[in-house]
């Protein structure tokens, strides 16, 4: 039995556009029937950052960074790292007016990144450092700046310029 090529070609449209709508994954928008409106697509959330991400933008800032370095469980200086109330990650790096001669991975050095869970946990770290240098004016002074998400904490000693400080300020507001 013969089809006449009218309804064969019709069949075959017919097939090639089910096929090309099944399976729900395309990333076209849908159209709202009853309002004839598209629906906005919500952006997909950024990757939350971490220290080593915030190391290398700030060092790509050219704020004065030398010898940068993400610390492990075995080189965290505080035994915070993963721990309970504790940063997730943690990366420090030397600037100029910091001391070179400081003990490694340390703020002395100049430059030190924190990584919390949770927004309040990364103010909770600020303030308890804040106010033990408060109390404490021996032990110096540090400025802190924190990212857009809050749950980074960028803290720079205060031995160094605040003229150098000020680029990391701008550079953190710019994460």
């Amino acid at each position: 039995m013969r089809f006449p090529l009218r309804i064969v070609a019709f069949a075959a449209a017919v097939t090639l556009t089910v096929t090309g709508c099944g399976g729900g994954t395309s990333s076209s928008p849908t159209v709202d029937v009853s309002t004839g409106t598209t629906p906005a697509v919500a952006p997909t959330p950024a990757a939350p950052l971490d220290a080593k991400a915030v190391l290398d933008r700030l060092t790509a800032a050219k704020v004065g960074l030398t010898g940068g370095a993400v610390q492990t469980e075995d080189t965290d200086p505080n035994d915070l790292l993963g721990r309970p109330n504790g940063y997730l990650s943690r990366a420090s790096a030397d600037m100029p007016g910091g001391d070179r001669e400081g003990d490694k991975y340390t703020i002395d050095r100049g430059l030190v990144i924190e990584v919390f869970p949770t927004t309040a946990d990364a103010d909770r770290r600020s303030e308890f450092i804040q106010d033990a240098l408060k109390g404490m004016p021996i032990l110096g002074t540090e400025y802190h700046y924190r990212t857009g998400e809050g749950t980074v904490l960028v803290r720079v000693s205060g031995k160094v310029k605040p003229s150098v400080a000020k680029k990391v300020e701008a550079a953190v507001a710019g994460l």
